[in-house]
């Protein structure tokens, strides 16, 4: 299983090289993501610029989000967005739209984000509220 779990990943890696031929699925985006995230330049990216930007920047977002949508959906949620060499979101992947996610996709199709070190860097997220 595994010899062929890494067949697939290998495959949809190359696939999946240049920012033009991004993944066609969020079950292909969120395997590239696992896979890049498994690389130490890419950890540095995902821990020192990735995150804090998007804390600092999405947490009001989210609170405003959850305060002017009429009956938010507070379900659990994963997206992954395809970051391209500029910074700009090249694709946003999720695995099922919610009205929260909807209010944020909007700013964050728009957003610059700190510049990864490959393109198109995949970037999985799992949101949950209380």
């Amino acid at each position: 299983m595994r010899k062929l779990y890494t067949i697939i990943l290998i495959s949809l890696l190359a696939a999946s090289s240049r920012a033009d031929d991004l993944a066609s699925s969020f079950k292909d985006a969120a395997c590239l993501a696992e896979a890049q995230n498994k690389e130490p330049a890419r950890q540095t990216y995902l821990q020192r610029d990735l995150k804090p930007y998007y804390l600092q920047k999405y947490g009001p977002i989210f609170q405003s989000c959850l305060k002017s949508t009429d009956r938010p959906d507070r379900s659990t949620f994963s997206f992954v967005a395809a970051i391209g060499e500029d910074g700009r979101v090249l694709r946003v992947y999720v695995d099922h739209e919610t009205n929260l996610f909807a209010c944020v996709r909007q700013t964050m199709q728009q957003d610059e984000f700190p510049h990864p070190p490959v393109s198109p860097f995949y970037w999985h997220l799992s949101m949950s509220f209380q």
